[in-house]
């Protein structure tokens, strides 16, 4: 009898310790579908908080909300100008490109919620899914896009255009994808590519250029070296601006004078980390590595250019927003 006394209380102490844990779902607390509604959508934390309320904390429904608040944001600016912005550049072993992407005012160009939207859509754009480019004239690599139609026809299909709804509907700013340009996605033993952006460790700014070299010998060529020449190459036609490659690239050298002729000619400019000139660099690149190196072709984007701003009366925009006057 003692023993199976003892035996109950040991049972019943046992159980004492058991824990039962509930199979019923969880229901998410406010602050926790705030978070996710924002991590949806970037939208601040007022206007997450604003959409659950008015929808009963109903995520799906707040989503909506949010989602068609972005909508009708980014009609209502579409029609601003849009000047500011960045010029994203990318290079890799196979291919490189550029694409700018515009704002209204370079308070928004400097966010960090605008740089992040741009360096999303220049990865989009790297992976070349569908984009209608053309060739640029006189280039034999380069082609480009800069149809508002067709861009925005891409956009719709690789997922870009929702990106820049959200930033929209953040900082309550106009973007646009404006033009893109791109090298063939082909990987060649023959071709190093070489990217640079003003003002930016991210390749990302208001200048933005890409130049392409040909290789003599690309398996016995200093990798390392040639992808720092490559990169300071481009640089070189970010600061310098030049026009031409060669001599024989000016259909009438005659009539340029020696200024002009080291101004847009690239060989012929100062290389801007010393050496001599960009061709006499070239040349002690192969005199040092025994490989030859050219300059094939380059492309550079300034941000905003060709772009007219329409001069507006500040006061008459406020009274039209206000519904003061017609």
């Amino acid at each position: 009898m003692t023993s199976i006394l003892r035996s109950a209380l040991r049972s019943t102490s046992q159980q004492s310790h058991l824990r039962f844990y509930s199979t019923a779902p969880k229901t998410e607390s406010l602050a926790q579908l705030v978070a996710r509604l924002r991590k949806e959508t970037q939208a601040p934390i007022a206007k997450a908080r604003q959409a659950l309320t008015e929808n009963n904390n109903d995520y799906t429904k707040a989503l909506e909300s949010l989602l068609a608040s972005a909508a009708k944001t980014s009609l209502k600016v579409a029609s601003r100008t849009t000047k500011e912005g960045l010029v994203a550049v990318f290079s890799s072993g196979s291919h490189a490109g550029l694409v700018e992407v515009n704002c209204e005012t370079d308070f928004v160009q400097r966010s960090d919620g605008f740089k992040s939207a741009v360096s999303t859509i220049r990865g989009i754009v790297q992976q070349q899914r569908g984009l209608d480019v053309k060739p640029v004239a006189g280039s034999s690599l380069f082609s480009e896009c800069s149809d508002s139609e067709s861009l925005k026809a891409w956009s719709d299909a690789n997922n870009v255009t929702p990106i820049l709804v959200e930033a929209i509907a953040k900082m309550g700013e106009n973007m646009k994808l404006r033009r893109v340009t791109l090298t063939p996605m082909k990987p060649s033993m023959s071709l190093v590519y070489g990217a640079f952006a003003h003002g930016s460790s991210d390749l990302m700014g208001r200048i933005g250029a890409v130049v392409a070299l040909s290789i003599s010998d690309a398996m016995n060529a200093p990798k390392q070296e040639l992808a720092t020449l490559a990169r300071q190459l481009a640089q070189q036609v970010v600061g310098f601006d030049p026009i031409y490659v060669r001599d024989t690239d000016v259909k009438d050298v005659a009539s340029l004078s020696p200024e002009e002729l080291e101004a847009q000619i690239l060989y012929r400019q100062q290389f801007l980390m010393g050496g001599g000139t960009v061709e006499q660099v070239l040349e002690n690149f192969r005199t040092k590595h025994g490989v030859a190196i050219k300059v094939v072709e380059f492309s550079r984007y300034v941000c905003g250019e060709g772009i007219e701003v329409k001069e507006s009366n500040f006061a008459e925009e406020v009274l039209q927003q206000a519904g003061l006057k017609a």
